[in-house]
């Protein structure tokens, strides 16, 4: 899918501008229904509330970190460090794995894990970067009204509360949802691929090394204290396969309403895809 966006593209039938179309169907549409598909079977379980907890905390801890290593810079440059440095796709990426090799009890894990990561990176990052990056201080008000205003964080808003609740939507939104929700990971990574660009000069390329190393050393930290901690072993099973996972795609959607370069971060998703790839199966197997 990444090799047909970025074929069609240099064959003239896409072109980069076209990116920023696909990225306002995928926040505004198909991935808010793909929640909502995500939901249908998720049920909200205390026994795993601590990896919510560190979800959020690896999130926060990342976005912060990303932020802070890149103060002094110019916005679109400290926009790109903090929304790549945290988040991970945990749907596209680690569910698949998890399936596979870890006992089916992983798989709520991953939903409560999933819990933590998603709003982060579904507006909390966005809202808290479009402040940094502005100059402006970080006031709830400001993250607040930006968060409102993200689709895919109000869906997951509600869809959580209603879960809590116990309350499940009619079938036929869960199966209209479904269908749109489909198109998700297609959408996703044709734009990946459309924005992907191999010629990059040197100084983005140094630029890209910067922003994969802070990301994947951080996140490498966090998993290490995480493993020996004394948490329930699939706890820690759970949590260090996630924070491995590659940047969400949606990533780039707000990388793009920040201003930032379509070429940088379309070869960080890409090149993330790849690290974690190879980081992931060495851990199964370990």
């Amino acid at each position: 899918m990444i090799f047909a966006g970025y074929a069609l593209k240099h064959l003239g039938v896409f072109r980069v501008e076209d990116a920023k179309v696909l990225s306002r169907i995928v926040v505004n549409l198909t991935l808010p229904a793909a929640l909502v598909t995500g939901f249908r079977s998720f049920r909200f379980d205390a026994a795993y509330l601590s990896l919510i907890g560190i979800a959020l905390a690896s999130n926060l801890v990342m976005l912060f970190f990303g932020l802070w290593w890149s103060r002094g810079r110019d916005a679109a440059t400290r926009a790109l460090c903090g929304l790549n440095v945290c988040s991970y796709n945990i749907g596209c990426f680690v569910l698949p794995f998890v399936q596979s090799f870890l006992p089916v009890e992983a798989l709520i894990g991953v939903a409560m894990f999933d819990a933590g990561n998603c709003p982060v990176n579904s507006g909390i990052a966005y809202a808290v970067v479009s402040a940094r990056s502005s100059g402006e201080h970080i006031r709830p008000r400001f993250v607040l009204n930006k968060v409102a205003h993200s689709v895919p964080f109000m869906t997951y808003l509600v869809l959580m509360i209603l879960s809590v609740l116990q309350i499940s939507l009619p079938e036929p939104i869960y199966q209209i949802a479904s269908t749109i929700g489909g198109a998700n990971t297609f959408l996703a990574m044709l734009m990946i691929g459309i924005l992907f660009e191999v010629r990059v000069d040197r100084r983005d390329r140094r630029q890209i090394a910067e922003i994969l190393i802070l990301r994947y050393a951080g996140s490498f930290l966090m998993a290490c204290l995480v493993w020996l901690s004394p948490l329930p072993l699939l706890i820690r099973q759970v949590s260090v396969l996630s924070m491995m996972a590659p940047i969400p795609s949606v990533t780039m959607v707000y990388c793009e309403k920040c201003g930032c370069k379509p070429s940088l971060y379309g070869v960080l998703n890409s090149l993330s895809l790849v690290i974690s790839l190879a980081l992931t199966f060495p851990l199964l197997l370990a």
